[in-house]
């Protein structure tokens, strides 16, 4: 089965990372726990261009967004945020736009389903007005859009959350971060043992350089893959993102049995806030060209 549901890198693991995790179970590093997180940190604050101090590592992102009090959150957003309330971004005739409203707002950037990226001013504004943002950039390193990570020096109302995981296309190994004045409270509620030894080798003895040049080959991919979406049968929405948001003239869930005859899958987002149930989601793969002939031969007989 070609899973289309499931959004990562595009590109998939990369050599070094492999070569590095196969050299770390050679070492055995698997046998203890790091309990220096230190070298870590100071690698992603490289990364990211800001002091290790403001970096906090986690268990993946996840564990880190469920840490953080209930806010805002425009719709439709990823389902793992705690809410405090909802409402309604703005849908227009091929994008959504998500306005920054409240006192605490959690959003992504890009936002998941939708593909679509925050307003740079908009952000600031929101900032220098003394509102408190999250912006959960975990698809931003492989999404030709603005990060925000820099940001989070000059305003102490700004935590960027991410997972290295996505970028690396290794979700099994968990590592989630967070950029910002914020991080050290986190930790505190988190708790000890956040990172397996397998990927915190990789992080440390990776070449930065290396990991920035992977991340310019992903957002240029996901670039390209993006300029191939409107060769298929839906009505997708503008996206920034790894993945796809469209409209589909039938039903998702019919649109998934039938395709699941053919080895594909894609996700059914009629159960994201603010959409409907001919939403889907569809992640950028370098054989999508075969989906959309699927799909074409779907809709050419579409099931009654």
């Amino acid at each position: 089965m070609r899973d289309f549901s499931v959004n990562l890198n595009p590109l998939g693991t990369p050599k070094f990372v492999e070569e590095l995790l196969a050299e770390a179970v050679r070492e055995g590093v698997h046998r203890v726990y790091p309990d220096d997180y230190r070298p870590l940190k100071e690698t992603i604050g490289e990364l990211y261009d800001v002091p290790p101090e403001s970096v906090g590592v986690f268990n993946g992102a996840t564990q880190a967004l469920l840490l953080l009090p209930p806010s805002r959150v425009p719709e439709p957003n990823f389902s793992e945020y705690r809410r405090s309330q909802s409402y309604l971004a703005l849908e227009e005739e091929d994008e959504f736009r998500y306005p920054l409203q409240g006192d605490r707002v959690i959003t992504g950037n890009p936002v998941n389903p939708t593909g679509s990226p925050l307003d740079e001013e908009d952000v600031i504004s929101f900032l220098s007005s003394g509102g408190v943002l999250t912006l959960d950039e975990s698809f931003a390193d492989i999404s030709p859009v603005r990060r925000h990570a820099k940001l989070t020096q000059e305003f102490e109302n700004l935590l960027v959350v991410s997972s290295l995981t996505k970028m690396l296309a290794v979700p099994g190994l968990r590592i989630g971060i967070t950029l910002g004045y914020a991080s050290s409270q986190l930790e505190k509620l988190a708790g000890p043992w956040r990172v397996n030894s397998l990927i915190y080798y990789v992080l440390v003895n990776a070449s930065v350089k290396e990991v920035k040049n992977f991340i310019d080959r992903s957002r240029e991919r996901v670039s390209q893959l993006l300029a191939k979406v409107v060769r298929c049968p839906l009505v997708p929405y503008r996206s920034s993102a790894p993945f796809f948001l469209a409209r589909s003239p039938i039903p998702a869930s019919v649109l998934n049995h039938e395709l699941r005859k053919r080895g594909f899958v894609v996700r059914d987002a009629s159960d994201f806030i603010g959409l409907s149930p001919r939403h889907v989601r569809v992640a950028l793969r370098d054989d999508l060209d075969d989906l959309c002939i699927a799909i074409s031969e779907v809709l050419t007989d579409p099931p009654i």
